[in-house]
């Protein structure tokens, strides 16, 4: 399994995929690995808040890809703006090296008295779903890292 996430994030580095797809087989990798009370460290685990001009972001995902070669991490944004970053179902944390940042957000939808859906308004700006365009890098050591990453909000009139 682990192979197979591998080798999405080497395809996802040369074709430059669309995080939404990278997200969708990266959960999929973890949930075919299982999850299990032996679970380790990848040599640097790495948490922090994301926040949106200094508001938490009250969900998402935030994406790392290695710079060179590696696997990449993920972390889900909790309701607080929090994240833990996680290799794999079994391994908490990211291998020490350096990185690109992506912050990937779904609005919620929801349903008026008609039935129409209302799609919920998307604070984060379309570039920070790019590892290439979101201008976000971190190194991680070896050890406890943690980043915070305040976003510019979204310009106006722009969905």
């Amino acid at each position: 399994m682990d192979q197979l996430c591998r080798l999405f994030s080497l395809l996802r580095a040369k074709n430059g995929l669309a995080i939404p797809a990278i997200l969708s087989v990266s959960l999929l990798c973890l949930s075919l690995t299982g999850c299990g009370n032996g679970r380790t460290t990848a040599g640097a685990t790495a948490s922090g808040l994301v926040t949106i001009d200094g508001v938490p972001l009250d969900g998402g995902t935030i994406a790392f890809a290695p710079v060179g070669r590696g696997s990449s991490a993920f972390g889900k944004i909790r309701p607080d703006g929090t994240y833990v970053v996680e290799t794999d179902a079994q391994t908490i944390g990211l291998a020490p090296g350096d990185y690109q940042v992506a912050i990937y957000y779904e609005p919620s939808e929801t349903e008026d008295a008609q039935g129409n859906v209302i799609v919920g308004k998307n604070p984060v700006a379309k570039k920070y779903g790019d590892f290439d365009r979101s201008g976000l890098t971190v190194t991680a050591n070896k050890g406890d890292n943690k980043w915070d990453f305040d976003l510019q909000p979204k310009k106006a009139g722009r969905k």
